[in-house]
């Protein structure tokens, strides 16, 4: 289906007479067919094409690769793994709009690496817009570097609103029991694990865990260490973190719909942080679960690392959401 090729440490997947690549560190070698197999899983599948990842038996050795984004989420992850190496996206051709200097100074914060890919642009060839599709596709760099420094466990930084509360509406709009089970069966095929140690934390509390780094932001539009402070994702991390701002059309475009994606930090924010919407202030919801970690969660912490974890959580002094329902009945509609 796809053919693959390495040209001076560059990995290339020719597909469609189009090519993609993600340039790797010095020695590279070509992966072998059973993790380049995995990559194509996850690059294929979610475009309904059936991939076969091909059985490898994988030393069991433990090494964790952490997706790192730059961001509060990611970051947070960071601090909850034991040693992670934070392995960097960075979009070759990004839009005007997405600036990646603040993500390197959070990847330098970690001593990261940074795998420079088009990787964004395969979804174009199936009528989407570039970006990152299906679970766990932000692992990929991860699983192409898994043989040259030998990791077997990848990570990212989703958070309990995109793992537990996505539905058609948006992210953190409406409880859904997610199914991992394919993407968990195809990395257990080489003896890897995937893992995501804030699927069971909100941003309230991956910002709290996060709060001693000093570059990590949800922004994408900032520069120079700095968010752009004029967008949905600054109006509501800066809020969170105590330091409200005003609004901004994009934020308002967001607060006008029926279904106001990740309202429960909003509606903290605006409880503990003087946050002031006038749509927010009419709303009267139970958002209690915000502060409090969900144990179902434990599913995405793989066995080998579920110990040095709950230690970590529990440093933080997260504790457990202990009125599940509280979560399960959560609606983000205004008019629930």
């Amino acid at each position: 289906m796809a053919n693959w090729r390495l040209e001076n440490n560059c990995i290339f997947l020719s597909y469609q007479n189009n090519d993609f690549f993600w340039k790797m560190p010095d020695g590279y070698s070509l992966p072998s067919e059973e993790v380049l197999s995995l990559v194509e899983f996850l690059l294929f599948s979610p475009y309904g094409i059936k991939v076969d990842v091909i059985k490898k038996n994988t030393i069991k050795q433990h090494r964790t690769a952490l997706a790192f984004s730059g961001g509060v989420d990611s970051a947070a992850a960071y601090n909850l793994l034991e040693e992670p190496v934070a392995i960097y996206t960075q979009v070759a051709s990004p839009s005007k709009l997405h600036k990646q200097e603040n993500a390197l100074l959070a990847l330098k914060e970690v001593n990261g690496i940074s795998v420079l890919t088009n990787q964004d642009e395969l979804p174009e060839l199936f009528g989407k817009k570039k970006g990152f599709y299906g679970l766990a596709g932000w692992t990929v760099p991860s699983i192409l570097l898994s043989e040259h420094f030998g990791f077997n466990t990848f990570s990212d930084g989703n958070i309990l609103e995109f793992v537990y509360l996505r539905s058609k509406h948006g992210h953190g709009t409406l409880y859904n029991e997610p199914d991992y089970s394919a993407v968990h069966e195809a990395f257990a095929k080489l003896n890897y694990h995937y893992c995501m140690p804030c699927a069971g934390l909100t941003e309230i509390v991956t910002t709290y865990i996060a709060k001693d780094f000093k570059y990590a932001m949800g922004c994408m539009r900032g520069e120079s260490g700095k968010p752009c402070l004029n967008c949905m994702k600054c109006y509501r991390k800066m809020a969170i973190q105590g330091n409200c701002i005003s609004t901004n059309p994009e934020a308002e475009k967001i607060l006008s719909k029926e279904w106001i994606p990740v309202l429960a930090s909003l509606l903290w924010a605006r409880d503990n942080k003087g946050l002031s919407h006038p749509v927010l202030n009419e709303l009267d919801k139970d958002y209690r679960w915000v502060e409090n970690w969900y144990e179902k969660s434990l599913e995405f912490i793989p066995l080998h690392i579920r110990g040095d974890f709950l230690n970590k959580l529990q440093s933080y002094h997260v504790l457990k959401l202990e009125d599940v329902r509280s979560l399960q009945v959560w609606s983000s509609s205004v008019h629930d």
